[in-house]
C-alpha cells in the first residue's frame, strides 16, 4: 500500500511540474508579445517628447528676439519645417510673459517710486513660458510640457538706452523735462550768470564716450608716440 501510495505522488508531482511548464511557457509567449509590441511605441512616445523639448527650448530662445524686432512668433509647423521636428499636429503652442516670479514681486514696490521717470525701461514681465498640449484639452489637468525661461530684458540694445537709463535715475533729468532750460536762457543773460547756461550747466547730462584712467594712452619721454 505505501508503494502505491508512493507511486501515486511521484505521477501526481511529475504532472504538476509538466502543468507549471506549460503555464511558464505561455507566460513568457504572452510577455514576448507584449514587448514586441510596447518597445516600438515607447521608443515612439520618448522619440515625441525629445523633439518637443528641442521645440520648445528653440521657442523659447528667439521668442524675446522676435518680440524686440516685431515679427510674430513661430508656430509648430514653423519649427517642424525648419528643423525637422516631428510631433504631429495634435498639439498646439502656447506663449506667455509675465512678472510672477520672486525678484519681480520683491522689486515692484521700488519700480512703482520710479514710475514717474520717463525712458526707464528695466521691463519685469521677462519671465516667458511656452507651453504643448493636445488641441482642445479644457480638461484642467497639467499640461503635456511647459518651459520656463528667464530673459535678459534689462540688456541695452540700443546706443540710447546706455544714456536714457542713467538720465531716468537723476533728479535733473526730471528738471529738465519740466522745461528748466528755459529758465536757464533768461537767467544766463546776466552776466554774472552765464554758467547757468544750458550748454554750460546741462541737467542730466551723461557722457556715453567717458575712458576710464587707466585705459588712456600715456605719452613716452622725448617721442610722440605713446604706450596704452
Amino acid at each position: 500500500m505505501n508503494k502505491a501510495y508512493g507511486r501515486a505522488l511521484q505521477g501526481l508531482s511529475k504532472r504538476s511540474f509538466g502543468q507549471a511548464m506549460v503555464e511558464f511557457t505561455l507566460l513568457i509567449s504572452v510577455l514576448g508579445m507584449i514587448l514586441l509590441w510596447a518597445l516600438p511605441e515607447l521608443k515612439g512616445r520618448l522619440d515625441k517628447r525629445y523633439e518637443a523639448q528641442q521645440l520648445l527650448s528653440l521657442h523659447l530662445q528667439q521668442v524675446p528676439l522676435r518680440e524686440h524686432a516685431g515679427l510674430e512668433h513661430w508656430q509648430i509647423d514653423d519649427y517642424q519645417r525648419e528643423f525637422n521636428l516631428e510631433i504631429g499636429k495634435e498639439y498646439q503652442l502656447t506663449t506667455a510673459v509675465s512678472d510672477d516670479y520672486a525678484f519681480a514681486k520683491g522689486i515692484r514696490p521700488l519700480w512703482k517710486l520710479l514710475d514717474w521717470q520717463e525712458d526707464f525701461s528695466l521691463p519685469l514681465n521677462t519671465l516667458h513660458s511656452a507651453i504643448l498640449q493636445p488641441k482642445g484639452d479644457d480638461s484642467g489637468h497639467p499640461p503635456w510640457l511647459s518651459y520656463l525661461r528667464l530673459s535678459d530684458g534689462w540688456a541695452p540694445r540700443h546706443l540710447q538706452d546706455l544714456i536714457g537709463r542713467p538720465q531716468a535715475l537723476t533728479t535733473s533729468q526730471y528738471v529738465k523735462n519740466l522745461g528748466f532750460e528755459h529758465v536757464q536762457l533768461l537767467v544766463s543773460i546776466l552776466p554774472f550768470a552765464r554758467e547757468f547756461s544750458p550748454k554750460q550747466l546741462r541737467l542730466g547730462f551723461v557722457d556715453a564716450d567717458v575712458v576710464p584712467s587707466n585705459a588712456l594712452c600715456e605719452p613716452r619721454n622725448h617721442s610722440n608716440q605713446g604706450t596704452c
